[in-house]
Order: C-alpha cells, then sequence, then structure tokens
C-alpha cells in the first residue's frame, strides 16, 4: 500500500504516490485561457473602423498632394494607438497582480504526517486539513467536520454558508467559513467543477458595446457623405472646365476635410478618463471600452442586499438590562468609539467576552487592514470584545495579533444596524 495513517486515522498519501500521481494528473491548476498576443492586441489598436477610415484619409491627401494632412492624419491615428494600448496595459499587469495575491500552501498528509505543500502540487487522494477561513484546493469528499460550514457563492450566489458534514462534497475555489475539517481529494485541476465553468466563459466572443455600434454607424455616415459630396464636386469641376486631374485632386481634398480625424483621440480620451476615475474608485478596467458599457447601465436589479454590502459584519449596539451602549468603530478594527450609560458598560463587556467565548470567529491584522478569519458574525463578535476590553484589564488571549491601542470604555456596535442582546 502506498498510504499510511494520518494524524486522526484518515489515509494520507506517501511522497513517492503523490509524485507518482501529480505526473499522471498534471497540476493542480485551472487551464490558462488562451489570451491574445501583445502584438495582435498592439495591431487591434490601429486597424479599428474609424482608424482604418483615417488611415483611408491619409492615402488619398498623398494623393491628392496635401503631405501635411497625410502626415497629421498618420500621427493622430499612431498617437491614439499607443496611448490605448498603454493604457489596458497597465490594467492588465494591476490584474496580474491581484492574482497572484491568492494563498499557494495547503495543509495535507504526507508519510503519516501534517506536511506543507504548494496548492499546484495537491493531487487526487491527498487528504487536506482545513480550518476557518482556508480556501479548498480542489474539489473534495469530506472525512471528518467539526462545527463546519462551507462559503460556496461564488458558485452558487448564495451568501449563507452550507453545514457540511461527513461524507459531503466541497468544490475548489470555495471557502471553510467556520469550523474545522478534514477531506479527501476527489479532482483536481482541469477536472475541478471550478475548472468547467472556465471552460464555458473562455470561448465566449463578447458582442460590440454600444458605443462601438454607433461609431461604427457614424463613421458609415461619414463616408458616405464624404464620398458623395467628392464625387459631385468632381463632376461639377468637370462640368465647369476644369481639367480632370485638377478635378479629381479637389474632390480628394473635399472629402478629406470632412472626416473629423480629432473624433478618434476624443473617444479615446473621454474613456480613459473614464477608467482613471473608476481606478481612483478601486475599480479596475482593463478594457477602455468597458467604462462605456459601465455607463450605459440605467438600472441594477439585484435578488438581495448582500450583493452589494461589503460582506463585513459589525456589532453597532449593545443592550444591557441597565441601558444600551453603541460601539462607533471601522470594520473589523479593535479601535472604536464608545457611548452609553456608564452602569451598562460592565454587562456590555462581560456579554462580549460569553459571545467571544462561544465562537471560533476571529479577527487578525492583514496587510492592510484588519480582516476576519472565520465566520464574519464570529469575526464581529471578537472585535467587539477587543472594543469593550478594559485597559488595565485581563488582556484577551488570540492567536492573532491585538492593536495595543484598545480602547477602554464598555461599549458595542452590532452588524450593520442589527442590535444584539
Amino acid at each position: 500500500m502506498d498510504t499510511t495513517a494520518g494524524p486522526v486515522g484518515h489515509p494520507g498519501l506517501t511522497t513517492a504516490e503523490a509524485e507518482r500521481r501529480l505526473a499522471e494528473a498534471g497540476a493542480n491548476e485551472l487551464p490558462a485561457v488562451r489570451r491574445v498576443p501583445v502584438w495582435r492586441r498592439f495591431l487591434s489598436q490601429f486597424t479599428s473602423f474609424f482608424a482604418l477610415l483615417l488611415w483611408g484619409a491619409g492615402v488619398l491627401a498623398l494623393i491628392a498632394r496635401i503631405p501635411e494632412l497625410a502626415v497629421a492624419v498618420s500621427a493622430v491615428v499612431v498617437i491614439n494607438g499607443l496611448f490605448a494600448f498603454a493604457q489596458e496595459e497597465r490594467a492588465t499587469q494591476a490584474a496580474a497582480k491581484l492574482r497572484g495575491l491568492l494563498p499557494t500552501q495547503v495543509n495535507v498528509v504526507r508519510d503519516g504526517a501534517p506536511a506543507k505543500v504548494a496548492a499546484a502540487d495537491v493531487v487526487p487522494g491527498d487528504v487536506v486539513m482545513l480550518t476557518a477561513g482556508d480556501r479548498l484546493p480542489a474539489d473534495v469528499e469530506f472525512l471528518s467536520t467539526d462545527t463546519c460550514t462551507a462559503d460556496e457563492s461564488m458558485l452558487s450566489g448564495e451568501s449563507v454558508p452550507l453545514p457540511k458534514e461527513a461524507g459531503d462534497t466541497g468544490f475548489g475555489g470555495t471557502f471553510l467559513a467556520n469550523g474545522t475539517a478534514e477531506a479527501l481529494v476527489t479532482a483536481t485541476g482541469r477536472n475541478t467543477r471550478l475548472a468547467e465553468i472556465a471552460s464555458l466563459t473562455a470561448h465566449v466572443v463578447p458582442p460590440p458595446t454600444p458605443l462601438q455600434r454607433e461609431l461604427r454607424r457614424v463613421v458609415r455616415t461619414i463616408s458616405s457623405v464624404a464620398l458623395g459630396f467628392g464625387v459631385a464636386f468632381c463632376v461639377i469641376s468637370i462640368l465647369v472646365g476644369t481639367p480632370l486631374q485638377n478635378a479629381l485632386l479637389f474632390a480628394i481634398g473635399v472629402a478629406v476635410a470632412m472626416i473629423p480625424e480629432g473624433l478618434l483621440p476624443t473617444v479615446t480620451l473621454s474613456l480613459a478618463v473614464g477608467a482613471q476615475r473608476m481606478a481612483d474608485r478601486n475599480a479596475l478596467v482593463r478594457n477602455l471600452q468597458a467604462v462605456e458599457t459601465l455607463g450605459s447601465a440605467t438600472f441594477i436589479c439585484t435578488d438581495k442586499t448582500g450583493t452589494l454590502t461589503q460582506n463585513r459584519m459589525n456589532v453597532v449596539e449593545v443592550w444591557t438590562p441597565t441601558g444600551v451602549v453603541t460601539v462607533d468603530g471601522e470594520g473589523y478594527s479593535p479601535v472604536a468609539e464608545i457611548a452609553g450609560p456608564p452602569a451598562a458598560t460592565g454587562p456590555a463587556r462581560r456579554l462580549a467576552w460569553a459571545a467571544r467565548t462561544a465562537s471560533r470567529g476571529r479577527i487578525r491584522r492583514g496587510a492592510e487592514d484588519w480582516i476576519a478569519e472565520g465566520d464574519p458574525m464570529e469575526a464581529a463578535l471578537d472585535a467587539l470584545a477587543h472594543r469593550l476590553a478594559e485597559k488595565d484589564g485581563p488582556r484577551i488571549r488570540s492567536p492573532m495579533p491585538v492593536s495595543p491601542s484598545t480602547r477602554p470604555g464598555g461599549g458595542n456596535r452590532w452588524l450593520s444596524g442589527t442590535s444584539c442582546w
């Protein structure tokens, strides 16, 4: 046998067997989406419908012996293309950095003992050990659970975590909201449910945006009008006795003059300004055309308010027999402004301590802010206990760092406006 007993009796793979299965199944990674080569993305900025019209105008200007106009039109197309390409590539690089923030390590049972391996090295048959806040590295079958719930909102859209028992299935990309579990990996990489969804979206060809359709209509109209006037002036010039060569040059000059060279950079700059304003509000736009599509939305329909919240919970009030204590704090930070009757602070503090003791969710210091580890509601109770802790009283023991500036007092805040008693 290539398996050994794990820490609680569940079988785990040996290192040799894991390496063999990794060679057979491949890395535990989603299939790479075929990206458009950089050179094609670069050339596409100079071959749009409007850009082709301007290139044609430049050629006609050369034929009409107006080299200055030809150079000016070409410069407009080149500068506009370079600017649009640089804008979109910057957003693409920023998105790539965001993907690098995903966790890459997983706790598994190897050779009968816990081990930490790269998520890409997880194979079918591995036993993974999960705690609250851990993201499932692959599709699994739960072997043992302890008050375990899983957040599968990314697949189902339902924000309420689902309870998990031994024998239930879990899906890669979802995460454990509460409790602990050991699970057997059943599918990895391209065989997971998440990979199936990714493959469905990878081959979708986006339709033209309203702005693209409108620009094409405008370009066709301008082209038809310019060509019509050019032909008309050419015929009139010939009828009044102008030599054919001069009549053609005059007609070409009229047609080129009717093409608005400034429309293309005006549209691009307007979209770029919109993208920059969205970036200032932490909304990343990779394609400039997406700015116009978002701007076309007049109504947003959603089936529940949870879709539009920050996915954070916060205690705002504590009701006690001696009065109501309120807390004004940001997110999961252990620091808050406390207000309420002095006689209510003691009961509120004891209530917060009891709620924290009965919970497993905790807060911890992230890279930029305090974040929840485990169930968001239980993390809010942990933050509440820290906020109400006495400055000179016993310190709350926690595996996560606690701010030394935790404020004194006795007040508390409840979940997004709901009261706790």
